[in-house]
């Protein structure tokens, strides 16, 4: 028996979003089109869309540059990032607290979860902290959990493929956990933020995430869904 959980978020307006310089996304119906006499057809203008927008899937090219040597996200096989083996790692479910602010993600959740020791070399790994329901809350960025340095680095330390969670905001900015260079150093994917992570019961599972095929670019929104199988 399958069962398939789309992990994906909505895109829609209101819907979290980093700080400018990135732009708002706005849907609009696409005007009266004169070449057909006025017609007015169902049809819609994706305003304020960047590489960043939703769910989305990323290369280490979104650090180094697409121009410095690095790869662009179509250059990634799609059978790569089609039913990937996965292991998600529910740590939550976490509370928006402002008198307490950001949840810093410890290496001791993560160990504590019951499938950590499931995590084979190659896997995607999921971190899940509950946070996908915030996801068109103003403050979703704000407080949104975080990885310590050394949870980073256990989860590096595993050798997986990609790397996801349903926070957006990985880093804190305030108290930079000095990772990145680790992280993008080390070919690995990421990928998020996703939804409804809570709903994966299964040790181990299957990741599919495909973005569409756009050029140069290091990153795309993504539709992501996750297999479990008995």
């Amino acid at each position: 028996m399958k069962k398939i959980i789309d992990i994906t978020g909505i895109i829609d307006k209101g819907m979290w979003n980093y700080e400018p310089p990135f732009p708002d996304i706005e849907i609009k119906p696409l005007p009266p089109i004169p070449w057909l006499g006025g017609k007015t057809v169902g049809c819609e203008i994706f305003e304020g869309l960047h590489s960043q927008s939703g769910t989305y899937l990323e290369t280490p090219a979104h650090n180094f540059g697409n121009n410095n040597g690095s790869y662009a996200l179509i250059e990634v096989p799609v059978d790569k990032i089609y039913e990937i083996p996965c292991v998600v790692l529910n740590i939550g479910p976490f509370e928006m607290n402002p008198e307490e602010g950001r949840h810093p993600i410890t290496v001791e959740e993560l160990k504590a979860c019951p499938n950590a020791d499931q995590i084979r070399e190659g896997d995607a790994v999921i971190v899940g902290t509950g946070w996908g329901k915030y996801w068109f809350h103003p403050d979703n960025l704000k407080y949104a959990p975080y990885f310590t340095t050394d949870a980073m680095e256990w989860i590096i330390a595993q050798k997986p493929f990609l790397i996801g969670g349903d926070s957006a905001r990985w880093d804190c900015l305030e108290d930079p956990q000095a990772f990145w260079d680790d992280f993008y150093g080390n070919d690995i994917l990421m990928g998020g933020p996703f939804v409804d992570l809570e709903k994966v019961t299964a040790p181990r599972c299957k990741l599919t995430i495909l973005p569409p095929k756009f050029p140069i670019t290091s990153c795309a929104p993504s539709r992501a869904l996750i297999i479990e199988e008995d």
